[in-house]
């Protein structure tokens, strides 16, 4: 199988919800399964998983500081993610759709929250674009669940 252009990755469904879940999974796995995830963080998953630069920048950091790390390397990163969130946020409830209709996530009423039901995504090893995709959404699960969400929105430059 080849590789897959830009255009392709973002329309694709499937692929945006297996970034989500591998997201949710490590988020959750990180804050010891005792919060889930809210709506607004979930919403910033995928600009910043399907902007190539981005993700080959985080892709192989390590869980422990990789965000920061990346930031001092270049403090331009998140240049535009608000834009990118705004126009992708069809895809990111979409994909949410996705996941809960296929119960890899569930909607915790009582806290207006997101988990994952399941505790492992099977990997993509044979194209590396999705390896990629996947890896960069399992860092940023980890790294966000660290980071407190106030931070995290002065971090990334956006607002809600």
């Amino acid at each position: 199988m080849g590789s897959l252009d830009e255009y392709d990755i973002v329309q694709n469904l499937a692929l945006a919800s297996a970034a989500l879940l591998s997201f949710s999974i490590k988020y959750y796995e990180t804050v010891s399964q005792t919060k889930g995830i809210q709506l607004p963080v979930l919403m910033l998953v995928l600009p910043l998983v399907f902007n190539e630069s981005i993700t080959d920048k985080i892709y192989k950091r390590h869980y422990k500081g990789g965000l920061y790390k990346s930031l001092n390397e270049d403090r331009a990163m998140f240049i535009g993610l608000q834009e990118r969130m705004q126009d992708m946020s069809k895809l990111s409830l979409q994909s949410i759709n996705v996941c809960l209709a296929s119960n890899f996530l569930i909607y915790e009423k009582n806290d207006f929250t997101f988990i994952p039901t399941r505790t492992k995504i099977n990997r993509f090893k044979e194209v590396e674009s999705l390896k990629r995709i996947i890896a960069a959404a399992d860092r940023l699960g980890h790294w966000f669940a660290t980071i407190d969400f106030d931070e995290l929105c002065r971090i990334l430059k956006v607002r809600f």
